[in-house]
């Protein structure tokens, strides 16, 4: 048995070798690490939008979610959405709520809902795959497994 770093052993040589590095890569020194994104910018793309859905009332509904396991709220970064955060915010905490940013144009928008939402969860991301399903139209909304209100 060869052990590492002992020379090679020819079993079988026909004449037409050739050398193999012009198939390998080109080495050179240490490359240089590419810079790594802002984490504040790895999990979504601006501006995030949820185009089924705006800023509005919604009425309460019953409808049972079973496969819901925490509640979850939907905001924006409009007036109504801020206002809602802010006098629902301690509901939300004992809920273990879960947030979705479902509009959001600027980072500094995001910074700004992140702030208000101190204490919870808050996702940027579009709502568009749960909403037309849900014939939701509306946000600011708590949803949990009992169904949905505001």
């Amino acid at each position: 048995m060869a052990q590492a770093g002992s020379p090679l052993i020819v079993i079988y040589d026909s004449g037409n070798t050739s050398p193999i590095a012009p198939y390998l890569p080109k080495r050179s020194g240490p490359q240089p690490k590419p810079p790594k994104p802002s984490s504040a910018n790895k999990a979504f793309q601006l501006p995030i939008e949820t185009p089924s859905m705006s800023p509005g009332f919604v009425k309460v509904t019953a409808k049972p979610l079973k496969y819901l396991q925490q509640p979850l709220f939907l905001v924006g970064t409009d007036t109504r959405s801020r206002a809602w955060l802010e006098a629902k915010h301690s509901q939300l905490v004992k809920l273990n709520a879960v947030g979705l940013l479902i509009q959001a144009d600027t980072l500094k928008d995001i910074q700004a809902m992140q702030a208000l939402a101190t204490g919870l969860r808050l996702i940027p991301a579009s709502a568009e795959s749960f909403a037309k399903p849900l014939a939701l139209k509306h946000y600011p909304v708590l949803i949990s497994k009992d169904g949905w209100e505001q």
